[in-house]
C-alpha cells in the first residue's frame, strides 16, 4: 500500500515537472509578438529589426523562391501583384501556434502587398490571431488599398488591429528619392506605441 502511495505520489511530481514548464511557456508566448517580414530592398527588414528590439518580439523571414532582385524581378513582382498571383515561399506554413499577436510586414507593391506576403496570407488560416500590418512604400497609400490589404487578413480568420506605414522616398524637385537609412528606421520606430496599444501591451511608461 505503502509502495502504491509513493508510486502515485512520483507519477504525480513527475507530471508536474514535465507539464508546469510548457503551460509557462505557453502562457508567457501568448503575450509575445511574432514579425513575419518580406523584404525586397532591405527596407522592410531594416524596419523588422528595428520593431524587433523595442518590442522584444520574435522575427521570421518569408522568403520567395523566386528572384526577385534587378529590374527584372522588380518587373515580376509588380506584374504578379497587378494579377494577384502566388509564388512558392519558405516557410510556407510558419509555426505560429505559440503567439497571439503578430506584425505582417512587407513593402507595397503597384498598391498592394508584396506577392510572398500575398502568398503567406491566403495560404495559412489566421484565426484567433491578432494581427498588425506594416508596411513600406514609395509614396503614401490610398484608403482604399489599406482596406483591401486589411480585408485580406480578415477574411483568413484574423483580427486586424492596426495598419503601420512607412514611406521611404522624400520629393525632391519632382523627383523620388531614398530616405536616409536612420530615417527610415527612427519612422518604424515611432510606430511603436501604437502597436503595444494595439496589442493591449504595456506601454513603455508603465515598464518604468
Amino acid at each position: 500500500m505503502k509502495r502504491s502511495c509513493k508510486f502515485l505520489l512520483a507519477c504525480t511530481v513527475a507530471a508536474l515537472i514535465f507539464t508546469l514548464p510548457l503551460a509557462y511557456a505557453q502562457e508567457s508566448g501568448a503575450g509575445k509578438i511574432l514579425i513575419l517580414y518580406y523584404s525586397r530592398t532591405n527596407n522592410t527588414k531594416m524596419c523588422c529589426e528595428a520593431l524587433q528590439k523595442e518590442l522584444g518580439a520574435d522575427v521570421l523571414e518569408i522568403k520567395d523562391c523566386k528572384s526577385r532582385s534587378g529590374g527584372w524581378g522588380f518587373f515580376t513582382g509588380a506584374v504578379g501583384s497587378l494579377f494577384n498571383v502566388h509564388t512558392d515561399i519558405e516557410p510556407a506554413h510558419p509555426d505560429r501556434s505559440r503567439y497571439r499577436n503578430i506584425i505582417i510586414a512587407s513593402p507595397i507593391w503597384t498598391g498592394t502587398l508584396a506577392t510572398a506576403i500575398r502568398t503567406l496570407i491566403d495560404d495559412n488560416r489566421w484565426d484567433e490571431k491578432n494581427v498588425v500590418l506594416f508596411t513600406t512604400t514609395n509614396a503614401a497609400e490610398k484608403e482604399k488599398y489599406i482596406e483591401k490589404s486589411k480585408a485580406r487578413v480578415a477574411q483568413r480568420g484574423a483580427q486586424v488591429l492596426g495598419y503601420c506605414q512607412v514611406v521611404v522616398k522624400n520629393e525632391v524637385n519632382g523627383k523620388r528619392v531614398d530616405k536616409p537609412q536612420q530615417e527610415i528606421i527612427e519612422a518604424a520606430r515611432r510606430f511603436v506605441p501604437e502597436i503595444k496599444q494595439a496589442f493591449s501591451l504595456p506601454s513603455i511608461k508603465a515598464k518604468q
